[in-house]
């Protein structure tokens, strides 16, 4: 029997080699663009949150400075220049609208309320269109203070979820 064995020659069984890594199965090339679209849109969403952040930051950090420098002059007409400059300085950089900056009047007033959840500015218009040209003005600064610092996150958030928006200033 030792010898039939030696007589036959055969070879050894040689296994295939394992399946190696690459290149990949199309499902999992799938899987990695399906997380990368995901990935993709969450860092996307996360900058633009990010950046209304810092707007917002900024903007309550200017109310804060008009604020301060109020208290220490107490002068309601510099207030309400200052109110009204940072107002159409929101209008023309943050919400792109250079136009409406040059409104006056009623018509601010409007802008101003359309472009914020409720018409709040409507019982400001003297304070806005007029108080800043009236050395005497007498209204209620932290009524108008208090309205502007809940007008900017409002306005801010409807700016960043307008996909027009996004797309134009990107």
């Amino acid at each position: 029997m030792d010898q039939a064995q030696a007589t036959l020659s055969l070879r050894d069984i040689h296994l295939p080699a394992a399946p190696g890594y690459w290149p990949l199965a199309p499902g999992w090339w799938l899987l990695i663009l399906i997380v990368a679209v995901i990935a993709y849109f969450l860092i996307k969403q996360f900058l633009k949150i990010r950046k209304r952040k810092k707007i917002n930051h900024l903007l309550q950090q200017q109310l804060f400075n008009i604020h301060e420098e109020y208290k220490n002059h107490q002068n309601k007409h510099q207030f309400a220049i200052d109110i009204a400059e940072l107002l159409r300085r929101f209008v023309k950089y943050i919400l792109k609208d250079p136009q409406a900056t040059s409104l006056t009047g009623k018509n601010w007033i409007a802008y101003l309320n359309n472009s914020s959840d409720q018409p709040v500015f409507s019982k400001f218009e003297r304070e806005l269109t007029q108080a800043q040209y009236l050395p005497n003005a007498e209204f209620d600064v932290y009524s108008l203070l208090a309205t502007v610092k809940n007008y900017f996150p409002a306005a801010t958030k409807r700016v960043f979820k307008d996909q027009k928006w996004s797309k134009k200033h990107a």
